[in-house]
């Protein structure tokens, strides 16, 4: 959960998102040259709002929110553009929930609530979970069979257990999140238009 009870402000809305997933690894070379990698198999993502010229008054609802956040100090929600939508051409009309428990560090979970012959997320969606704010990505189309049951196969393990029946966020997928820098730059110029990106990252 978040520590902001609000979300991060979509009036006034950047123009564009630049977006990157984050997947720490362990690399070792021997002396023939052979490489070994290791990963602790979770991902964060990081992205960077961008906006375009912003009169005074949008401007000061942006500020006003980050200067609640005290830097990257506390966390909010915000759905981005786009990315937490779902591209699915035939989504589930009820909502998706697990069927039976899943113990963290697993990468695949079984489904049920989905209806019949749906596409749950198409490849390249993000979800979550209701019992934890972390967000994951489908690494492949989830389709539902005729009695609404799908398996679901997502990258970046389970970082908490998840029990059975409990709900997934497949679109408008809210991202738990602080901003990066301690330090916010933005640019007035004349009449006041404003300029300003802001960078933040996934925590969970």
């Amino acid at each position: 959960m978040a520590d902001l009870a609000s979300s991060f402000p979509t009036d006034p809305s950047f123009n564009a998102v630049g977006f990157q997933a984050n997947t720490p690894t362990l690399a070792t070379t021997t002396f023939s040259g052979k490489t070994r990698r290791t990963t602790y198999g979770h991902q964060f993502y990081e992205w960077e709002v961008k906006y375009p010229q912003l009169v005074d008054r949008q401007a000061g609802i942006v500020l006003g929110f980050l200067a609640q956040t005290y830097g990257p100090a506390l966390s909010f929600e915000i759905t981005l553009p786009e990315i937490s939508y779902s591209k699915s051409n035939n989504p589930p009309s009820s909502t998706p929930a697990t069927n039976g428990s899943v113990n963290a560090g697993v990468k695949q979970v079984d489904l049920t609530n989905c209806g019949a012959n749906k596409e749950v997320l198409y490849v390249g969606d993000f979800f979550k979970f209701d019992n934890h704010s972390k967000v994951y990505q489908a690494v492949a189309t989830c389709t539902s069979d005729g009695s609404g049951n799908a398996t679901l196969y997502f990258a970046g393990s389970l970082v908490n257990a998840v029990p059975s029946g409990t709900d997934l966020t497949v679109t408008a997928v809210p991202f738990t999140a602080i901003a990066l820098s301690e330090a916010q730059q933005f640019d007035v110029g004349v009449g006041g238009m404003t300029t300003m990106s802001i960078k933040m990252r996934e925590v969970w």
